[in-house]
Order: C-alpha cells, then structure tokens, then sequence
C-alpha cells in the first residue's frame, strides 16, 4: 500500500470521527433531526477507512459513496426540506439559482477525485 493510500484512508477515518461529534452534537451547530444520518455517513467513513488500510477495494466504494453525499448540498428558497450532508470537513461555495442556494464542498469534491484516482490506480 502506497503512502498516498494510506493517507487518503487516515483522512477518511478523521472525517468519520467528525461525523461522530458532529452527531453527538460536540461538533458544528447543533443536527435538527438528521442525527441517524449523521450516524450512518460516520460508521460509513469509518468502516471504508477501515478496509482501505487493509487494503481493500470496497473501502475505496464506501469512501466515494461517503463523499459523493457531501459533495452538494441544496437549500430551496420556499422553505420546504433540503439537502445537505456535514459530516466532516467542509469548505464550499455557495450558487445562488431561481429556485434556492446550492452548495458545493470543494474539500469532499477533492478527496472524491482523490478516491476515484486511487481506485483506478489500485490492481
């Protein structure tokens, strides 16, 4: 295992545990009700970080999938229910469009395609 593997897979573990603060409520402002989501993404970066250091490639799956969900966020401007995943780092910009404000998190893009070049690189 490379040591850019290695390390992709510690920053996936780190975002997992985020994700737990983050649901415990220790971390970011404080969830309204999406707390099992918060759980499952969390377990989800775990579990992924997990099989990527023992190297294996479904930890590479779980991780994209983990970060495909953060990528973009969206908040209608009529108030009905959104999308948006925080799990761990987030850092974004924000497009304002006729119908709401959409988020893309520049952090989870960038380790998306981190993962996607790993994956591809990987036998």
């Amino acid at each position: 295992m490379l040591e850019f593997d290695k390390w992709l897979a510690r920053v996936l573990l780190l975002n997992g545990v985020l994700g737990i603060g983050v649901a415990l409520g220790m971390l970011g402002a404080p969830n309204d009700g999406h707390s099992p989501v918060l759980w499952a993404m969390a377990v989800l970066a775990c579990g992924s970080a997990w099989l990527c250091l023992r190297a294996r490639r479904t930890g590479l799956f779980g991780g994209m999938l983990y970060y495909i969900l953060q990528v973009p966020s969206f908040f209608p401007d009529d108030g009905s229910a959104g999308f948006s995943i925080k799990a761990g780092i987030s850092i974004g910009s924000v497009v304002r469009l006729d119908s709401g404000v959409l988020v893309i998190n520049w952090v989870a893009a960038a380790l998306l395609v981190f993962t996607m070049f790993v994956l591809v690189r990987r036998p």
